[in-house]
């Protein structure tokens, strides 16, 4: 992986969220970049700098973001991980995507929640709407990755083809931290499959990837992401991956199923959307 994003609002989420970068990109030649979006509903951009004259209010937050985040990025980053900054101005979902796509990023690392976040809360909506439209992976943290945490990951899917290129995308994270890759079927009444059924499926998914370190696993449990829950908490999974679409569709998971997965646990969750 050559290129993270990591959004920066100064909150402690986003502080473990850049952290964990770090750990990720020290372990192969990623950069990283981190990005903090003065919220505005106007193009920005597209402005002349005599009509951006006529917003000092934002001229002045955007000063004070970019000495924050240069003050920010001195206090954290260590040597050996290239480490720049972007202050931009817009709709922060937007900005944050447009960002990882002009430069190409491998990943998205961001903080669960946001700056103002009220405990119980259901996850940022920022990162709701990242996570629905990023064309790169992106990972959701609460809490800050340690070593550990990045040696398994519970890749927690129907294993169904369609699914099979958004784990693809996820392969290049995954040789980088050397982890070792635990599938999971969790069975459920609603989607009952028989374990001679969700074993071939696995099997078949497992075609191809040989390079990888695979574990099989068929958790029964009445609902699919307390299940995947339960699983990863009692064997010291360290990351949850799901590849998810919009569409509602009984051979994969939702974008909502992520998020709450996302938000019943403090484990962080890697998305891989597709359509």
């Amino acid at each position: 992986m050559k290129r993270i994003i990591v959004p920066i609002d100064f909150s402690s989420y986003s502080e473990n969220a850049f952290l964990s970068a770090m750990k990720i990109a020290s372990k192969g030649n990623s950069s990283i970049t981190c990005v903090n979006v003065v919220a505005s509903t106007l193009n920005w951009s597209k402005l002349t700098d005599k009509e951006k004259m006529k917003n000092q209010d934002i001229l002045d937050l955007e000063a004070e973001s970019k000495d924050k985040l240069k003050a920010f990025i001195l206090d954290h980053k260590s040597p050996g991980v290239p480490v720049e900054g972007v202050v931009e101005v817009g709709i922060p979902n937007d900005e944050i995507i447009h960002l990882a796509e002009k430069q190409a990023a491998d990943l998205i690392v961001i903080g669960a929640y946001g700056k103002g976040h009220i405990e119980g809360k259901f996850i940022g909506s920022t990162l709701q709407k990242v996570m629905r439209n990023a064309q790169c992976p992106v990972l959701a943290v609460k809490k800050l990755l340690n070593g550990n945490d990045l040696r398994k990951m519970a890749f927690a899917s129907l294993f169904n083809e369609e699914s099979k290129p958004a784990f693809t995308r996820m392969k290049p994270l995954i040789k980088q931290l050397r982890c070792a890759v635990h599938f999971l079927f969790v069975n459920t009444p609603e989607k009952f499959s028989t374990s001679m059924e969700s074993e071939h499926k696995m099997q078949k998914y497992a075609i191809g990837q040989e390079e990888l370190i695979i574990h099989k696993h068929i958790y029964n449990h009445h609902e699919a992401e307390n299940g995947i829950v339960e699983f990863a908490t009692r064997n010291n999974i360290g990351f949850i991956a799901m590849a998810s679409n919009k569409r509602k569709s009984a051979n994969t998971y939702m974008i909502g199923a992520t998020e709450t997965v996302l938000f019943k646990s403090d484990i962080p969750v890697l998305s891989v959307k597709f359509e």
